[in-house]
């Protein structure tokens, strides 16, 4: 659900080093659903992004477009494969268990594509892939995956998740599976990072909702799964990154997509006219979660070497869709195509791409871009060929030409050589219900 930033970076900034070694890691690739210059770039003009802001000063940017339909599982496969659907096989939110008459949520074990894990992890370099979606279950890689199901789901407002209970003393039990981390037993050093809804406090919360009136766990309910969700991705990826620097590694943050979905009608610079007291109330959650996401990344990039490529992407936009809303505040029931609530904004085609660092042009403007040029320019960049089969292109025009000198850009017939990959039939776990219960709540599945 989100923009696109691809960020690589010279001298990383987020401050002065302590005497810790610097990761050595060649590349981090952060995606950030819905990220999309209808908020970055206001809030870089007034200085609210200093990270994101200096990337920009320091690199080449522009549009990354999504493809259609405009929804995060379709699309932020094709940005780890450089296809389109149709020939990864991630076509929707859902798949029908065969048999049955359930649907539940798609699975990594449909794609039948190698994704840039699989085809890294062939080249020798080491990978570490945290929170993507869809990654369950997670693969078998050269260095180490956690699973997006990883992460218990929490959509019970009494306090219990789907897929875990309490023992006799109160203490939450999250259901064992399999597939929530490689190597499995991984998942004990992930499991200490975990932040559930519940541990979320109003104080910590209250970074989003400034308001100091506003304390009303149930109306923070959204924001606060979300933010628990990104916090745990972002606390465990962060330490995995320094333990293990895998020469790749990537992480996938949910809460823009989701707080645009609740918090965006709220704004006033969106044009919208919400009652005073609930626009002070709900009218800066959606610049305080950039603000908040900014912050993660700078955490990150201070730990960068000089050398070490950052990459953010993300599957799509965000916007107001204009014709809709003239229709919605005249009273008439609406429906938009992405997302099918009865709002005036949802995804939009539109999200954002910024390359920095080595061998990248600086203070330069690229072409639009699309989703499925993601991975072909990450291959480019580490210099590996990208494949004809892919639908993909590198950004050749983020390149210096030095860089483009040093290292050309090869290209070889296919990386699908193992053989057919790929099942028709999703897997089960104990998270469905409450992954689907989610999706109605945002308006993607009935």
């Amino acid at each position: 659900m989100a923009a696109a930033l691809l960020i690589s970076l010279g001298a990383c900034s987020g401050g002065e080093q302590d005497e810790t070694p610097l990761v050595s890691t060649k590349l981090i690739l952060f995606g950030v659903d819905s990220a999309n210059w209808n908020v970055l770039t206001p809030m870089m003009q007034a200085g609210e992004l200093p990270v994101m802001a200096s990337l920009v000063n320091r690199g080449s940017f522009g549009v990354l477009q999504s493809g259609e339909p405009i929804q995060s599982p379709q699309m932020w496969t094709s940005i780890a494969t450089g296809v389109v659907p149709e020939k990864h096989g991630i076509m929707r939110f859902t798949a029908e268990v065969p048999g049955t008459d359930r649907e539940v949520p798609v699975t990594s074990n449909m794609r039948k594509v190698k994704a840039f894990w699989n085809i890294l992890s062939d080249a020798g370099l080491s990978v570490g892939v945290v929170g993507w979606w869809p990654s369950w279950p997670a693969e078998e890689v050269n260095g180490f995956m956690i699973a997006q199901r990883a992460w218990p789901v929490n959509w019970s407002r009494h306090g219990i998740p789907f897929g875990a209970a309490r023992d006799r003393s109160g203490r939450l039990v999250v259901d064992d599976f399999p597939g929530r981390s490689y190597p499995e037993e991984l998942y004990a050093e992930f499991e200490p990072y975990i932040v559930t809804e519940e541990d979320v406090s109003t104080e910590e919360l209250s970074m989003l909702f400034t308001d100091p009136s506003f304390t009303d766990p149930a109306k923070q309910f959204h924001a606060r799964w979300v933010y628990a969700k990104d916090k745990t991705f972002a606390d465990a990826g962060l330490a995995m990154l320094k333990k293990y620097q895998p020469d790749v590694f990537a992480v996938y943050f949910q809460g823009t997509d989701v707080v645009s979905h609740y918090y965006w009608g709220y704004m006033s610079e969106e044009g919208f006219h919400a009652d005073p007291a609930d626009e002070r109330l709900y009218g800066q959650v959606v610049r305080n979660y950039y603000r908040w996401m900014d912050e993660v990344i700078g955490r990150y990039l201070a730990e960068c070497g000089d050398d070490t490529a950052v990459l953010i992407v993300a599957d799509h936009g965000f916007e107001t869709k204009e014709d809709l809303k003239v229709r919605w505040e005249r009273g008439e029931r609406i429906r938009t195509v992405e997302g099918g609530k009865d709002v005036p904004w949802d995804h939009g085609f539109d999200g954002a791409i910024i390359i920095a660092g080595p061998g990248i042009k600086q203070n330069n403007r690229l072409p639009e871009t699309s989703v499925v040029d993601v991975t072909p320019t990450m291959l480019a960049y580490l210099g590996l060929p990208t494949a004809a089969d892919m639908d993909g292109s590198p950004v050749v025009e983020a390149f210096e030409p030095e860089f483009l000198a040093a290292s050309p850009i090869d290209t070889i017939p296919t990386y699908e050589t193992d053989g057919p990959r790929g099942d028709e039939a999703p897997m089960e776990s104990p998270l469905d219900e409450g992954i689907k219960e989610k999706l109605r709540a945002l308006g993607y599945i009935e």
